[in-house]
C-alpha cells in the first residue's frame, strides 16, 4: 500500500502572489517528490496568512486530524520548502515537532533534506534559520522605506484618523504610477472636523470628562462615530470614552504627519490596546497637512492628561465576591460589571455608561441608564448551584448523563473508523492473494516473499488497531465512577459557613480602620492610618475556592 501524504501550502499576504498560479506551482512540486517517495496526495490544506503568525486555519485543521490516529486520511504531509510551514525557526520547530509525536514526518519538495536523517535535519534546521532571516531583513529594508515616505508628508497605508480623509496622488516614479500606483495625503473633512473642534473645546475649555463627551455626542441627532469601532463590541456605534481619549491624545490632528507611534504588533500577540512607542522611534513630517487644531490647544488637551481628572476612576475595589466574573450582555456585547455599595448592600453595575454615556446607556438598556446585580442575590444562585450541581444528587444524573452520551459518541466514531479498517484489511488480503497468483506464476520466491511479509505486517498493524478500536463496554466502570461520586462530601455548608466567617472579619476590619480614623481627629489620612493587615478579597475568594481544594483532595 502507498504511503498516504497530505499536502500543505501557503501564500504570504504580502507577496502579492496570484493564488491561480503559486498554488497549482507547489502542488505539482510536491506532487512529484511525494512520487520519488513512492506515495500520493490524497487531501490538501491551503492558507492566505503571513510566515510569521501562528493562528492559520488550514494548519490548524491538518495538526487536528494528524492527532487522530484512527481516522487521519494521511501517514505524512508534504510542503513546498520550509518557509511555506513558518518563517519564524521557533514556530517551524514547534510544528515539527508536533507531529512527528503523532507518528507524522513532514518532507519538502524543495531546500530540504531527509528527516529521517541527522544531514536532513541539520539541513532543514539551516533553511529555516535562512527563512528567519530573510524575513527579517525585508522587514527591515520595508520599514526603512515606510519611514522615508513617512517624513516626506505620505500616509503609510491605513485608514484616515477621524477628521480627515485619504486623498491619492500618482506616484512620482513615472513607471510605478504607470501601474497604478498612488502615494496619500490626509485632507480634512468638514463635517467631521468640526466634531474634532467641539471635542477639543468641551475637553479644555468647559472641563468635560470623556464620558461627559461621549454622552454629548450619542444624543439623538448626533454626529455618527469613527467606522473604524468594534462593531463586535461596540455593536450601537455609540462614541465611547475610550475613542475620545485616543482622538485626544493624536497629534495628527496638529498638522504633523507621525508614523510608528503605535505598536499593534504587540496588541495581537498578547491582547489589549496598542502600546505607544518611544517617541524616538517615531517618524514625524512637519506639516504635511491642514491642522484641525493649534499646537497651544493640544498642548492644553495634554496637560489636563497629566494633572487630576474630576470624576476620574479610582481604583477598582478588590473586595467584591465576584470581581471580573460578572458580565452584562443586555443589548451591548459582553461588558465586565464592577463593584459598588449603596446603602450598605453590594451592587455590580453594568460599565456601559461609564463608557458611553448616560444618553447611550438608557438607548442600549431599554430606558434604564444604571443595571445593578446584587452581590447576595448571586450568591445565594452561587450556592445553589454548589448545591444541587457539585455537592448534591444532580452530580450523579448528570454523571449518568455525560457517560451515556460519551458512550453514544465513542460508539460512533469506533463505528465509522472500524469501517475504514476493516477495508484496509480486506484490500490486503486482497493484494496478498496477488502476491501468492504472482508466485504460482513463476515469479521469484524472494521477490515475492518479501512483498508478502511486508503486507502481512501492515496487516497485522490493523488488525492489531481494530481490536483496540472496539473495547468491550465495562458497565462496572460506569457504576464505579457514581460510586465514588457518591463518597464525596457535601461542602455546601462548608462554603456557606466560610463566606459568612470572612464577611463578619470583613466587617469587623472596616469598623476597626473606620473607629481609627475617628480618633485620629480627621488629622491624618486614610492612608496614613491604615495598618497592614491581611487583604479581605484573598480571604473571601478563598471561600469559594477552599471547598474545591477539599474536593480535589478527596
Amino acid at each position: 500500500m502507498s504511503k498516504r501524504f497530505a499536502f500543505y501550502g501557503r501564500l504570504s499576504t504580502t507577496d502579492k502572489q496570484d493564488e491561480s498560479l503559486a498554488r497549482p506551482s507547489q502542488v505539482k512540486a510536491c506532487q512529484q517528490k511525494v512520487a520519488d517517495l513512492g506515495g500520493e496526495i490524497v487531501c490538501e490544506f491551503f492558507d492566505q496568512e503571513s510566515g510569521a503568525r501562528d493562528d492559520r486555519p488550514g494548519w490548524t485543521a491538518l495538526a487536528q486530524e494528524a492527532r487522530e490516529r484512527h481516522q487521519r486520511r494521511f501517514d505524512a504531509v508534504v510542503i513546498y520548502q520550509t518557509s511555506r510551514l513558518s518563517r519564524d525557526r521557533f514556530y517551524a520547530g514547534l510544528y515539527e515537532r508536533e507531529l512527528r509525536k503523532v507518528g507524522v514526518p513532514i518532507h519538502y519538495a524543495v531546500g530540504g533534506g531527509d528527516p529521517d536523517t541527522p544531514e536532513g535535519g541539520l539541513a532543514i534546521g539551516v533553511q529555516q534559520l535562512i527563512d528567519e532571516f530573510e524575513r527579517k531583513r525585508l522587514s527591515r529594508e520595508t520599514k526603512r522605506g515606510m519611514r522615508e515616505n513617512a517624513v516626506q508628508g505620505f500616509r503609510n497605508g491605513g485608514r484616515a484618523p477621524y477628521g480627515y480623509r485619504r486623498k491619492l496622488e500618482p506616484h512620482p516614479n513615472p513607471v510605478r504610477a504607470q501601474s497604478g500606483e498612488h502615494k496619500a495625503r490626509l485632507v480634512p473633512v468638514p463635517e467631521q472636523a468640526e466634531v474634532v473642534a467641539e471635542i477639543f473645546h468641551l475637553w479644555i475649555d468647559r472641563g468635560w470628562s470623556c464620558t461627559q463627551i461621549a454622552n454629548h455626542l450619542n444624543r439623538p441627532g448626533g454626529p455618527p462615530s469613527p467606522s473604524h469601532v468594534d462593531s463586535k463590541r461596540n455593536l450601537r456605534g455609540h462614541w465611547a470614552a475610550s475613542t475620545l481619549r485616543a482622538l485626544l491624545k493624536n497629534p495628527t490632528f496638529t498638522g504633523r504627519l507621525i508614523w510608528n507611534r503605535l505598536d499593534f504588533a504587540t496588541q495581537r500577540d498578547v491582547g489589549g490596546s496598542a502600546r505607544l512607542r518611544a517617541r524616538e522611534e517615531w517618524a514625524v513630517a512637519e506639516v504635511t497637512h491642514l491642522p484641525l487644531v493649534s499646537e497651544e490647544t493640544f498642548a492644553a488637551a495634554q496637560e489636563r492628561f497629566r494633572g487630576p481628572q474630576r470624576g476620574q476612576r479610582g481604583r477598582q475595589s478588590k473586595d467584591y465576591l465576584f470581581t471580573g466574573m460578572v458580565k452584562c450582555c443586555s443589548g451591548h456585547g459582553p461588558l465586565s460589571m464592577y463593584g459598588r455599595t449603596q446603602k450598605g448592600r453590594r451592587y455590580y453595575a453594568c460599565d456601559y455608561l461609564r463608557d458611553y454615556g448616560d444618553s447611550a446607556a438608557i438607548e442600549v438598556h431599554a430606558g434604564k441608564k444604571w443595571i445593578y446585580l446584587r452581590e447576595d442575590r448571586t450568591l445565594a444562585l452561587v450556592e445553589k448551584f454548589f448545591a444541587e450541581r457539585i455537592f448534591g444528587p444532580m452530580r450523579i444524573e448528570k454523571l449518568e448523563r455525560q457517560l451515556r452520551a460519551q458512550g453514544k459518541r465513542s460508539k460512533r466514531k469506533a463505528k465509522s473508523t472500524g469501517k475504514r479498517v476493516s477495508e484496509q484489511i480486506a484490500d490486503l488480503d486482497r493484494r496478498i492473494g496477488l502476491q501468492i497468483d504472482a508466485l504460482e506464476q513463476g515469479i521469484e520466491p524472494e521477490l515475492v516473499g518479501e512483498r508478502i511479509a511486508e503486507l502481512r505486517a501492515e496487516k497485522e498493524r490493523a488488525e492489531t488497531a481494530l481490536r483496540d478500536l472496539l473495547p468491550e463496554t465495562d458497565e462496572a466502570d460506569a457504576e464505579e465512577l457514581s460510586a465514588m461520586l457518591t463518597r464525596l462530601p457535601d461542602l455546601a455548608e462548608a462554603l456557606a459557613e466560610a463566606h459568612s466567617r470572612s464577611s463578619a472579619k470583613s466587617s469587623r476590619r472596616s469598623a476597626w480602620k473606620s473607629g481609627s480614623t475617628r480618633s485620629n481627629g480627621g488629622s491624618r489620612s486614610r492612608r496614613q492610618c491604615r495598618r497592614p493587615s491581611p487583604r479581605p478579597s484573598r480571604m473571601r475568594r478563598t471561600s469559594l475556592r477552599r471547598p474545591l481544594a477539599l474536593l480535589r483532595q478527596t
